[in-house]
């Protein structure tokens, strides 16, 4: 049986179904469009933190090669200068964020100081930590943190070799 949309289906009726219709699916892309931009917001930062460390790791790698073949292999020239280049450009980048320039954003946060810098060196990271502890007085814990990540983090290194020729 075909259904006569003039004779069947009164006007108001019609008209008040299709704009129920109209704002279900406008609450539903609203939604979908929410969901998107979050997915899209959270794939960014992971994107950014990804290009950075692979442009991190490959600038280590890079530069342990070159003060290998500068300096020759007697002493890690190359982990002391990435650690050491890490611990200025992260006190240099936390500055610029401090100064709130637009340099230093949270999209180039990401980027440049989790992801380049995290690649890098971690020890840059343990270095601005130790400054930020210093510089707010809480000397015990500045203290502490060079005392533990140095000397129980070569302990750990130790151990780590000892575990690692057992059979």
């Amino acid at each position: 049986m075909r259904l006569n949309f003039y004779k069947d289906l009164s006007w108001p009726r019609l008209f008040f179904g299709v704009c129920k219709i109209v704002r279900f699916r406008k609450l539903l892309n609203i939604n979908c469009f929410r969901r998107l931009i979050s997915f899209e917001s959270w794939m960014m930062k992971i994107l950014l933190v990804m290009a950075g460390g692979s442009l991190g790791a490959l600038s280590r790698y890079g530069v342990s090669l070159f003060a290998v073949k500068l300096f020759g292999a007697k002493f890690p020239y190359g982990t002391l200068i990435v650690n050491l280049l890490g611990c200025f450009l992260i006190g240099l980048a936390f500055a610029l964020a401090d100064r709130g320039l637009g340099i230093m954003n949270p999209s180039m946060r990401l980027f440049f100081m989790t992801g380049y810098l995290g690649a890098l060196t971690t020890f840059s990271t343990f270095g601005l930590e130790t400054v930020n502890a210093f510089r707010e007085g809480r000397y015990i814990v500045s203290t502490a943190n060079i005392l533990t990540n140095n000397v129980i983090g070569s302990a750990l290194v130790f151990l780590g070799l000892v575990v690692g020729r057992l059979r």
